[in-house]
């Protein structure tokens, strides 16, 4: 299948506005000016931008979890649904570690993948 999750698309176009700043700026600082070429970052640059930016998602969501744990009497719990491309999060009973409410629910999260594996499969059959 040639789909791509939205989660990844969006990382990696993170990841190419960034460069694309970062040599815009070279280049406003550099002496000549008369060359104006735009730089594509290549694949790999792109697939570490992606790595980096899900690292920083799963140590924020960490982050959120100590302070949900402090705050509230609820356990919060935020993870990183890859096949889905976005974050769950669970509401716990702290003392019987029983899931209380999931957002977006189990069900929610199945259908959205079916949704995106049934279009993917249209535009391959298109393709």
């Amino acid at each position: 299948m040639n789909t791509i999750s939205s989660l990844g698309q969006a990382m990696a176009m993170d990841g190419l506005n960034a460069y694309n700043v970062q040599v815009s700026q070279m280049k406003k600082t550099s002496a000549d000016t008369t060359v104006s070429q735009k730089v594509v970052p290549t694949g790999s640059e792109v697939a570490q931008d992606i790595v980096k930016n899900a690292a920083d998602v799963k140590a924020d969501a960490k982050q959120l979890e100590k302070m949900s744990d402090l705050i509230s009497g609820r356990k919060l719990q935020f993870n990183v649904n890859n096949e889905l491309g976005s974050i769950v999060v669970k509401v716990v009973d702290p003392n019987t570690n029983q899931v209380l409410k999931e957002i977006p629910s189990e069900d929610m999260q199945k259908l959205k993948i079916n949704i995106r594996k049934t279009i993917g499969a249209l535009f391959d059959q298109l393709i």
